[in-house]
């Protein structure tokens, strides 16, 4: 049996309406205030929402703590990471071999209500002054849905 495409995926998860593609291997769909970038990379099947350009500065230590205290809270579904270029995000991924739609919504939800539900928190928490170091730069310059 193939390995599915991301538009099988798509198709057989139920999101393939909400999804607007980025390119061939990436998709970007909306959750609140969040969103998500789904696709496959090589042999793995990704969701990443990116959620602020830096971690905040002067703040390190308890957004690093916040962070971990929030992976817990997930239980493995997703969880956050620091990219080497500095963006902060919330990200889940699984080998692509064996998944199916319903697998793929699940961690593509997942990714995407979890950063809904703390990037406010951790907005007004950590960024209240720092906004600029937010993903809603960066989702208002993206098109609308």
């Amino acid at each position: 049996m193939s390995e599915p495409t991301l538009d099988q995926l798509l198709a057989d998860s139920g999101l393939a309406d909400k999804a607007n593609r980025v390119d061939d291997h990436l998709v970007r769909l909306q959750w609140g205030s969040a969103f998500v970038i789904a696709g496959i990379s090589g042999s793995a099947v990704v969701a990443i929402a990116p959620l602020f350009r830096a971690v905040p500065a002067g703040k390190e230590l308890a957004f690093y703590k916040k962070l971990l205290e929030h992976n817990a809270h997930m239980g493995g579904m997703a969880a956050f990471a620091v990219q080497p270029d500095g963006w902060v995000v919330l990200h889940a991924g699984r080998a692509v071999k064996g998944i199916d739609g319903g697998e793929f919504a699940t961690m593509v939800a997942a990714v995407g209500r979890f950063a809904d539900q703390y990037d406010d928190q951790l907005i007004a928490e950590f960024y209240a002054d720092q906004r600029e170091s937010t993903n809603q730069a960066v989702a208002a310059d993206a098109p609308a849905e």
